[in-house]
């Protein structure tokens, strides 16, 4: 008698064995970095900014209270005899209110695990966004994520850019789902470092809106209004807070953007906001009439605005993975060998590049040739990608080739 039961297609037992590797990964991952942080200097860097800021916002206290941030830090942390100060919007402060609750030595590995997991998680996420379902492509891809320099760097310092391109991705995956009202809810974790994805942002909203996509707005807003009360309920003086630092964030500090580095040299400062110049680009391309792909704009945005952008630290370039996934994408397709060769080779070199930069070298100033490279890369393969590939149908606007 033939049984009822069908096993399940080769590529989906692939898929599964892929999706639980990649968590047993992440799982040892976790496993080792909790430990070495809770008895290591792992993790610490900025995260103890972030974790002083939020120890005062528990105490009712202004996050942005310099002398009391040097309080905690030399009583609570560390006795550094200086000062390391959250600059971000307080959007970031309500989403690390629960480590507050934590001493900083468990406060620091829980958030060393947290990166960990969102960075595992950016890369499947990004992977089932831009490649191809082929195992080899997918696997290359996430450890190339995980190895990316300035990801690893991220997670030493105990940086926040991963809430940053977690909230990217989470809302890029969430509109491919046609789950508007969650991606503008996602989009709410962009605010804690805008300048990173603002020409991204500005598209994904012009685009809403041109769609009548009005979940995506009334998403978002209610993460505002979320975040507006937590901040309310503990520091009810909070505007008064933000304002006074405005003034005093350090926007012009020299970093690895183009304006920042002829800053750096005394050459200019016109150029600091050259992302501007990109602002069309980001209505033109959310238009109804474009033939050009949600993550394929959102992509060659993201290029565009790291290396232009008013201010980014190297491990800001993390954000770069999501034009980069475009890139394996475009390679993993492609008909040429020679083309698939050429930009593998150029990946790993730009990878090796980068380590050895960081090895020899501590001026973050002069990492602004990374996303240099990576956009010269990218437009290449963009440029003989498009002339291959006929212009999108209404219904592909999430194609990732487009």
């Amino acid at each position: 008698m033939a049984s009822n039961v069908t096993s399940a297609p080769p590529n989906v037992n692939r898929q599964r064995l892929l999706i639980g590797s990649l968590a047993l990964a992440a799982v040892i991952c976790v496993g080792v970095l909790w430990k070495v942080a809770s008895t290591d200097g792992l993790g610490e860097g900025d995260f103890t900014a972030y974790w002083a800021a939020v120890y005062l916002l528990h105490e009712g206290q202004s996050p942005y209270d310099q002398p009391a941030m040097m309080a905690v830090q030399q009583t609570l942390v560390s006795s550094n005899g200086y000062v390391i100060t959250a600059w971000n919007p307080p959007t970031l402060f309500v989403f690390l209110l629960p480590l507050g609750w934590l001493s900083f030595l468990a406060a620091k590995s829980v958030w060393v695990a947290a990166n960990v997991i969102m960075l595992f998680a950016i890369a499947a996420m990004l992977a089932r966004l831009y490649l191809p379902p082929r195992p080899r492509v997918v696997v290359a891809f996430c450890v190339f994520v995980v190895l990316f320099p300035q990801a690893l760097i991220g997670v030493v310092m105990g940086q926040v850019t991963f809430l940053v391109v977690f909230g990217l991705v989470a809302c890029l995956t969430l509109i491919k789902h046609d789950q508007w009202f969650w991606a503008g809810f996602a989009l709410i974790l962009t605010t804690i470092k805008p300048h990173m994805v603002i020409l991204a942002v500005v598209y994904i909203l012009l685009y809403a809106l041109y769609r009548r996509r009005w979940q995506l707005w009334l998403g978002l807003l209610s993460a505002g209004l979320f975040c507006m009360l937590i901040l309310f309920l503990f520091r009810p003086e909070w505007i008064m807070d933000l304002a006074g630092i405005l003034h005093i964030a350090p926007v012009n500090w020299a970093t690895p953007t183009i304006g920042g580095f002829v800053s750096y040299f005394h050459i200019t400062e016109i150029l600091r906001y050259l992302f501007v110049v990109f602002l069309p680009l980001a209505w033109f391309l959310s238009r109804p009439q474009s033939t050009m792909s949600v993550l394929a704009s959102v992509a060659l945005l993201t290029v565009l605005t790291v290396p232009t952008t008013f201010f980014g630290w190297s491990y800001d370039q993390t954000i770069l993975t999501i034009p980069i996934a475009q890139l394996f994408g475009w390679l993993a397709v492609s008909s040429r060998n020679t083309t698939k060769i050429a930009g593998t080779a150029m990946i790993l070199l730009i990878t090796i590049l980068t380590w050895t930069h960081h090895i020899f070298t501590t001026n973050d100033v002069y990492y602004v040739w990374i996303p240099l490279t990576w956009a010269t890369v990218y437009f290449v393969y963009f440029i003989t990608r498009e002339s291959r590939v006929k212009p999108a149908a209404p219904e592909a606007v999430l194609d990732p080739g487009n």
